[in-house]
């Protein structure tokens, strides 16, 4: 007998609202987390070079994943949110 598997999934979708945006960074707590890829690293630096030149941030908070392929431990998700004031995440192979 042969079994034929399909590879079709069911599709949920959570509707929720987008964060207000801030006027500026000027005086926040910049959030960083990098997924553990191979390039994310690379890409989340350049930005805080990039933010620092144009705002005055008050700190930058910067947590790397131990596994990309896996969601952020929720005490990492606690410190951003709780530490930071906005958040930049990256995917970077």
């Amino acid at each position: 007998m042969i079994s034929i598997f399909t590879p079709l999934g069911k599709v949920v979708k959570q509707e929720f609202d987008l964060a207000k945006r801030v006027p500026s960074l000027d005086g926040l707590v910049l959030g960083l987390l990098d997924n553990n890829k191979w390039n994310a690293q690379k890409l989340l630096r350049q930005i805080e070079v990039e933010l620092r030149a144009r705002f005055q941030l008050k700190d930058v908070v910067y947590l790397r994943k131990p596994y990309f392929s896996r969601p952020a431990f929720p005490d990492m998700i606690e410190q951003m949110a709780t530490g930071a004031d906005v958040v930049v995440t990256a995917l970077a192979d």
